[in-house]
């Protein structure tokens, strides 16, 4: 598959992005908004700070198919910045100013998208952050940068190792397993949004390039040749394949929380994974959140309620050669999500007959489901009303909830539908 989608040169005209890629941004922007706020916890709070490496920044704008001149992922990323500042002032009515400590690492192996990048900083009034080392550029392939841009978010956050690595590759060989498990070794709040171009992949591989696929992923034993061996094929190849990609880059990457949803895209470019792995659930959550407001443009393939993401599969065909049902993330979707889990969570509940807290039960199965924390808590509100669970204070007490559930509110269910549950 190509290496790259696009070129650049100043004066030159700009390469027209793909409408799968805009929405990418749209989606980057919103994340990096609500991401802000989730930061800002107190009015009081002087200073957030976060270190943003865009592994493949590209030169910085671009067209799109209706003529229209749109921003790159580093003006994206900046303007995401100051809308959240914005945004904190407004929404904590604050009297002074909160500062905003936060420095864009721009990484491309291509010289003159880096230096059409640096133009258009300048013309967009960046120019002084270039000056001052807040955006620093970087020519080469991410992967041989990796271990200096670590080093400076060490030096910058110590303790925190904040950062959150935007690796938008053009394929699925360009951020190999180690070093995605670097990141999440070497920092202690690291975030990684990547691409995968799985479909690319699938149709790549082979017996012979295997063991080459291997060296450059690190994605040893995720695929055997079996797998790739025509003769021995069943129907479900892709199944198993997939899930054990998945499977092996997100517990192998290091990473307690992850998101795997696709971006549905352009015609004839193939299904990718949108990857977002994290090590906090509340990061998770938000990226949940920025997926349901696009769901025009993203997907997953299977059911809903708390088992969908046990494989990461979105092949267009199951073993019985029929259309895949593709969950969308609209009101459908929200609607069966909501009907799922309110059959499900009697049933988790009467496993769990001491009771579980409210935070723990949804992070226990926050990797596997679509829902947010708060379509979950919807769902426990609606089993409440209608008398099927009760929620308990942390002293064992009764508590009668109706509009919001705390963290340590404790789950249980009522003693009569145990009993039916369980058959007595």
């Amino acid at each position: 598959m190509p290496v790259t989608h696009y070129e650049w040169s100043w004066g030159g005209s700009l390469p027209e992005i793909l409408r799968h890629s805009e929405v990418k941004h749209s989606l980057l922007r919103d994340y990096l908004v609500d991401y802000f706020l989730t930061l800002v916890t107190s009015p009081a709070q002087e200073k957030i700070q976060l270190t943003i490496v865009d592994g493949f920044c590209g030169g910085g704008w671009y067209v799109s198919k209706s003529g229209r001149e749109v921003p790159g992922s580093p003006i994206v990323i900046l303007q995401a910045v100051d809308e959240a500042k914005a945004r904190v002032m407004q929404e904590q009515q604050r009297r002074k100013n909160i500062l905003f400590d936060v420095k864009l690492i721009c990484i491309d192996k291509d010289a003159s998208a880096v230096e059409h990048l640096r133009q258009v900083l300048e013309q967009q009034g960046y120019g002084e952050k270039l000056r001052s080392g807040e955006i620093e550029t970087l020519v080469g392939e991410f992967d041989q940068n990796a271990e200096a841009v670590i080093a400076e978010v060490r030096r910058r956050s110590p303790r925190s190792g904040r950062a959150l690595f935007v690796l938008d590759q053009y394929g699925y060989n360009q951020v190999p397993l180690p070093t995605l498990k670097q990141i999440f070794a070497a920092l202690k709040q690291p975030e990684v949004i990547l691409t995968f171009n799985v479909d690319a992949l699938l149709n790549y591989l082979s017996e012979g390039n295997l063991r080459s696929f291997e060296r450059q992923t690190g994605l040893d034993g995720a695929v055997s040749s079996t797998d790739m061996d025509k003769r021995y094929r069943g129907p479900g190849w892709r199944v198993r394949v997939q899930a054990n990609l998945y499977q092996r880059l997100t517990t192998g990457s290091g990473a307690r929380f992850f998101t795997p949803f696709f971006v549905r895209p352009d015609r004839g470019h193939g299904d990718f994974w949108l990857l977002h792995l994290s090590q906090h659930w509340k990061a998770r959550d938000v990226m949940a959140h920025a997926h349901w407001k696009h769901h025009n443009h993203f997907v997953h393939y299977g059911a809903s309620g708390f088992d969908m993401f046990s494989t990461g599969y979105a092949a267009k065909i199951d073993d019985e050669e029929r259309p895949q049902a593709a969950f969308e993330f609209d009101d459908i979707a929200s609607k069966s999500s909501l009907a799922s889990m309110m059959e499900q969570i009697p049933q988790v509940l009467a496993q769990r007959r001491e009771g579980v807290r409210f935070r723990d039960f949804f992070v226990e199965r926050v990797n596997t489901t679509p829902a947010t924390q708060a379509m979950v808590e919807q769902a426990v509100l609606s089993l409440v009303r209608e008398r099927e669970i009760e929620v308990l204070g942390d002293n064992g007490s009764l508590r009668h909830v109706k509009k919001a559930l705390q963290d340590d509110h404790v789950l249980r269910l009522r003693d009569q539908r145990s009993l039916l549950l369980f058959g007595s």
